[in-house]
C-alpha cells in the first residue's frame, strides 16, 4: 500500500491552548482577565506586609523561622532517627506503588525479553526526554526536603537526593531495558542525570532553588477526526490517541505529549534581590510539541487498515509569567508545605508562542 496517497480528513484536533477557552466556553479576552485577577489576589492578599514582619530566608534549612509557629513540621536541627526512617519509608512505599502503577500503565501489554539497550533519542520531538528531566528534577527536590526536615546537614541531603533521583528513574530504564517495546535507553539516563544535577548544582551553589521544572497538561479531549487510507478505509485520529496514550486521566497526563508541555520556571526576585520584584513571581520558558502522535511518524494501523495522518509534527517555545507557590508568603507551616507540592505545576497564564516560524500569543494556557 502506498500510504503517500492516502487522503486525509482537513479538520484537526483543538489545540493545546485552545482547549480552554473551549471548555470553559469563555472569551479569550475574559480568560486573559481571570488569569491577571489571580495573580492580582496573590500579589496583594500574599504579601509580606499582610502575612509577616519579616521576608523568609530562603537558603536556609526553615524558611519560616522566627514567621510560623515551631510544630512537627518545624526541620529538625539535628539528625532525628524517627524523621528520618518516616521519611524513607514514605519514600519508598510512594516508590513502591508507582513502580506498580507504572509497570500496569506503561508495560503490562508488551512481553518480557532479555535485557537490552536501543537509541531513541530521534522519538516523540525529544518530549519524553523533557519530562524524564522534570521528573528528576522533582525527585531531587521532593527527598532533599524530606531529608533536611528529619535533620540530615545539607551536603549529605543534597547528594542523597541526588542518588534517590537517579535510582527512581533507572528503575524505569531497567524496565524499558527488559520490554518488548522498548529497551535502555542512555539517552533517557541522561536527561534524568542533567534534570537531578540542576537540582544539585543549583543547591550546591545558591542553597536554594531559583530555577524549577515544571510542567502543564491541557487535558484535552480525546479528537474525533477521520482519517481515510489510500484505498478509501476510513479510521479515527481518536483511535491512537487511546490506542497509545490511554484513555483515563493518569495515562493520558503522562503520555500525552501534544497535551503536554514541559517548562523551565526562574526567579527574577533571587538573581535581584534588591528589586522590587514580587518574590513570587517568576518567568517561565515552556517546551512543547503538536501533532505527535507516534515515536516517529504518525501512522498506525486499526482494523487491518494502515493510516497516517498528515499535519506535519512541529515544536513549540513559550514565554509566561509563573508563580514559584512555595514563595507565596504564609504563617502556616502546613500551607507552605502545601505550596512547596504543588510547584511542580505551571500556573495557567497569559503565554507567548513560538513556532512553524511565527509570533503569537494566547490569552491563557493551562
Amino acid at each position: 500500500m502506498n500510504v503517500q496517497k492516502a487522503t486525509f480528513y482537513q479538520t484537526t484536533p483543538t489545540s493545546r491552548t485552545g482547549f480552554f477557552l473551549q471548555k470553559k466556553s469563555l472569551h479569550p479576552a475574559k480568560s486573559g482577565f481571570f488569569a491577571l485577577i489571580l495573580l492580582f489576589c496573590v500579589s496583594f492578599f500574599g504579601s509580606p506586609a499582610h502575612l509577616s514582619a519579616q521576608p523568609a530566608d530562603f537558603t536556609a534549612r526553615d524558611p519560616l523561622a522566627g514567621i510560623a509557629k515551631d510544630n512537627w513540621l518545624k526541620p529538625d536541627s539535628t539528625f532525628n532517627k524517627k524523621r528520618f526512617y518516616l521519611s524513607a519509608g514514605t519514600g519508598a512505599a510512594l516508590y513502591g506503588a508507582a513502580s506498580v502503577g507504572l509497570y500496569k500503565t506503561w508495560y503490562a501489554d508488551f512481553g518480557r525479553t532479555g535485557l537490552r539497550s536501543f537509541n531513541d533519542w530521534p522519538e516523540w520531538s525529544q518530549m519524553d526526554k523533557a519530562g524524564h528531566a522534570f521528573t528528576a528534577y522533582m525527585f531531587s527536590r521532593y527527598a532533599f526536603a524530606g531529608l533536611r526536615w528529619s535533620g540530615m546537614k545539607r551536603p549529605a541531603a543534597r547528594y542523597a537526593a541526588f542518588g534517590v533521583a537517579n535510582l527512581l528513574q533507572g528503575t524505569i530504564e531497567i524496565m524499558d531495558g527488559f520490554s518488548e517495546g522498548w529497551g535502555f535507553s542512555w539517552s533517557d539516563m541522561g536527561a534524568n542525570v542533567s534534570g537531578s544535577l540542576l537540582f544539585t548544582i543549583q543547591d550546591a551553589v545558591w542553597h536554594e532553588q531559583r530555577i524549577l521544572m515544571k510542567v502543564s497538561n491541557d487535558l484535552r479531549p480525546i479528537p474525533d477526526v477521520p482519517v481515510f487510507s489510500a484505498n478509501g478505509a476510513e479510521g479515527n485520529l481518536g483511535y491512537v490517541v487511546e490506542d497509545r496514550f490511554g484513555t483515563n486521566v493518569f495515562e493520558r497526563y503522562l503520555k500525552d505529549y501534544n497535551a503536554q508541555t514541559i517548562w523551565v520556571s526562574a526567579n527574577p526576585k533571587a538573581f535581584f534581590p534588591e528589586s522590587k520584584i514580587p518574590v513570587w513571581l517568576n518567568v517561565a520558558v515552556g517546551y512543547g510539541a503538536e501533532n505527535v502522535y507516534g515515536a516517529y511518524g504518525n501512522t498506525w494501523q486499526e482494523n487491518g487498515q494502515r493510516f497516517r495522518y498528515a499535519p506535519e509534527r512541529y515544536r513549540q517555545w513559550f514565554l509566561s509569567p509563573d508563580i514559584y507557590f512555595s514563595r507565596i508568603p504564609t504563617k502556616k507551616r502546613w500551607v507552605r508545605l502545601t505550596l512547596g507540592i504543588l510547584d511542580f505545576v505551571k500556573f495557567p497564564s497569559p503565554a507567548l508562542e513560538y513556532s512553524q516560524g511565527k509570533l503569537k500569543g494566547h490569552w491563557i494556557m493551562w
